[in-house]
């Protein structure tokens, strides 16, 4: 009798504990859906969107565009100098060559914020083309998957979050592109007031190269999250689950 009541013990700790831990798991299967469901409203690169929580930013954006024209004209006036006492040994660039550029990334720096508009612009039509989803869908493991295993729903708990952990790293991983994104494009006048000369023209070809790549990124991150669902959309039998 003594054997029978500890095995009942035994029996009703370990269904306390399933209870248990099945709770905390639907406490952060709530919070997932919840994180993922917010996070997809970034994927549609609207910089509406983070003008609406980052008000400041267009203070930031008119102060840079203020400080990209002192650095374009100041960059004038110092690389006329250095072409007045080239013969000092100072190098200095073509006087014409260099007002020349200097009117031209006057007219680009004024319209940093248009240029950077249409790419993103462009971005953003092409992840609407491959068709951003508006709610994820994942289909988590259940227990039949594993049999007439005792510690089966450990199995799952564990499988799931798993792959919780690694949609939301992933998700995490666009959120900070498109911050990166959004960074370039509010220091977009600073990047082009580089452009007046040849000497600090790698700047803006740097910040070009750089915008370029996080804009084909965000598509491609569109692109590698959709196959990421579509796999976690349809679970495997068997053993094939454990890949």
């Amino acid at each position: 009798q003594g054997k029978f009541l500890s095995k009942e013990v035994v029996f009703l700790l370990e269904l306390i504990f399933q209870g248990f831990f099945e709770w905390v798991y639907s406490l952060i299967l709530e919070c997932w859906n919840f994180f993922f469901t917010s996070l997809l409203d970034i994927m549609t690169l609207d910089f509406a969107y983070i003008k609406t929580h980052v008000p400041v930013m267009e203070d930031i954006m008119e102060v840079f565009l203020a400080v990209g024209w002192a650095l374009l004209l100041g960059n004038l006036v110092f690389q006329a100098i250095r072409s007045m006492v080239s013969g000092l040994g100072f190098e200095g660039e073509d006087p014409k060559l260099l007002f020349a550029r200097t009117f031209v990334f006057s007219f680009l720096l004024l319209a940093s914020p248009l240029i950077c508009e249409i790419g993103l612009n462009l971005t953003s039509s092409i992840m609407a083309a491959l068709e951003v989803p508006d709610a994820i869908t994942v289909q988590l493991i259940d227990d039949s998957i594993f049999g007439n295993l005792t510690a089966a729903w450990l199995l799952v708990i564990l499988f799931d979050i798993i792959i919780m952990f690694k949609v939301l790293k992933l998700l995490l991983e666009v959120a900070e592109r498109y911050v990166i994104l959004a960074v370039l494009a509010i220091t977009a006048p600073l990047a082009f007031s580089m452009g007046g000369s040849k000497s600090t023209a790698e700047i803006f070809t740097g910040w070009c190269r750089m915008f370029g790549s996080m804009c084909l990124l965000m598509v491609t991150n569109v692109m590698f999250f959709k196959m990421l669902l579509s796999v976690v959309s349809t679970i495997p039998s068997g053993l094939d689950v454990f890949p």
